[in-house]
């Protein structure tokens, strides 16, 4: 005889399954029939991170970013920046003439240099040398007035005590008769500044700390803030080892750097072509290749409220030495450049000059170093291996000494 329960839990166990297909299909309705997303918004920013290699950790560069319009990837409100500072541009000042001169390294060639026209003699130093107040000494009794462009240390350039200290080693040397001082070199290369700490704004403080200090000790010193180093970059970038000198100038006269010198400094010495050449369509320090962008750059950055002194101004040329190729392939691209592409060059640039206002100061990149190797230091100078100067004939000719 069989159990009456057993067909009454059957019937229950059928309806529990009708019931619980019934919800799914529900479900499933409601899903198919839900409205689609809405798209991004206007305001939205679809983002994907992609952070600048080796970029100096400023505000502008934490945030790198590619925006899509499609949606996908990371959603990200972008910061609001804080607006640049106002710039501020000094009361112009004039150039006080035009200044001629050389770089030298044993200053062997004084007759020479006279011969071409020069009265500015250059030494590159480092803060604290002892025979500074030497240079200054033999540079007057050659007949020359005397440039100093000092180097400090990088360790401790970022110490503000440091820049009280570099700042009275510099007064000295005005106190004891320097004519020209030039604040640091390049300093938007980690080769004179620490890596990764490349600031213009650290830089400013120095010279903050420098200029009154030159001024107070020797009012008719000339001050020159320190030239960049063209990095031939053609954008903006900034990295640990080096700013583009468009970045770190721009940046200079945005915090005030022009408040605290006389004439900003410049290099120039990767000339391939005669100085009157230009290319209008090169950007950033690409540009540079060619003087007369690099002298517009200036003047419409300064607004004209400084002159340039042109601290190097130099054309290099393996002539009577082992091709630049094997001996600096990083200096190939002036392996087409001549002896006399050197003197020619140098006289229309001397007579370039003379002739714009903008300009303060040129001094000749090299005069008699000696040293070739992966730097050629000596083929950019103008006393060459065999005794001779060929641009100091081309120089003569115009007549700068007279």
């Amino acid at each position: 005889m069989s159990n009456p329960r057993f067909p009454k839990i059957g019937e229950w166990l059928l309806w529990l399954a009708g019931a619980a297909a019934a919800v799914i299909l529900l479900w499933l309705f409601n899903i198919a029939n839900r409205p689609a997303p809405a798209s991004p918004g206007p305001n939205i920013v679809v983002i994907t991170s992609t952070p600048t290699l080796e970029a100096t950790p400023t505000l502008e560069s934490v945030f790198h970013f590619i925006v899509t319009p499609t949606p996908g990837g990371e959603l990200f409100i972008p910061p609001t920046l804080p607006p640049p500072p106002p710039v501020i541009y000094p009361p112009a000042r004039g150039r006080s003439g035009f200044l001629f001169g050389g770089q030298v390294l044993g200053f062997v060639a004084p007759d020479k240099m006279h011969w071409a026209g020069m009265g500015w003699v250059k030494w590159q130093i480092n803060e604290g040398d002892v025979d500074g107040l030497d240079k200054i000494k033999r540079g007057h009794d050659a007949g020359f007035k005397v440039l100093l462009t000092v180097i400090g240390s990088p360790v401790l350039v970022e110490d503000a005590a440091y820049h009280s200290q570099y700042a009275q080693y510099v007064a000295g040397l005005a106190a004891a008769g320097a004519d020209a001082i030039e604040v640091w070199n390049e300093p938007n290369l980690s080769r004179d500044w620490p890596a990764g700490k490349i600031s213009p704004v650290t830089y400013i403080k120095l010279l903050k700390a420098s200029y009154p200090a030159i001024k107070a000790a020797n009012p008719n010193t000339l001050v020159i803030s320190a030239a960049n180093a063209a990095t031939l970059v053609s954008k903006s970038l900034k990295t640990a080892h080096f700013w583009t000198e468009t970045d770190f100038t721009t940046e200079f006269v945005r915090y005030g750097g022009l408040l605290y010198t006389d004439c900003i400094g410049v290099h120039y010495n990767i000339g391939i072509s005669a100085p009157l050449n230009t290319d209008n369509t090169l950007t950033g320090d690409a540009a540079f290749w060619f003087l007369p962008r690099i002298l517009k750059y200036y003047g419409d950055l300064t607004q004209n409220t400084r002159p340039v002194c042109i601290t190097e101004l130099g054309y290099l040329t393996d002539d009577g030495l082992d091709p630049l190729e094997s001996v600096a392939p990083d200096f190939a691209w002036a392996k087409d450049n001549t002896l006399q592409d050197q003197g020619e060059w140098h006289a229309i640039a001397a007579q370039i000059g003379l002739s714009n206002p903008l300009v303060e100061m040129i001094i000749v990149w090299n005069v008699d170093f000696y040293a070739y190797g992966a730097d050629p230091h000596a083929g950019y100078a103008i006393v060459r291996k065999d005794g001779g100067c060929p641009t100091c004939d081309a120089l003569h000719a115009l007549g700068l000494g007279n």
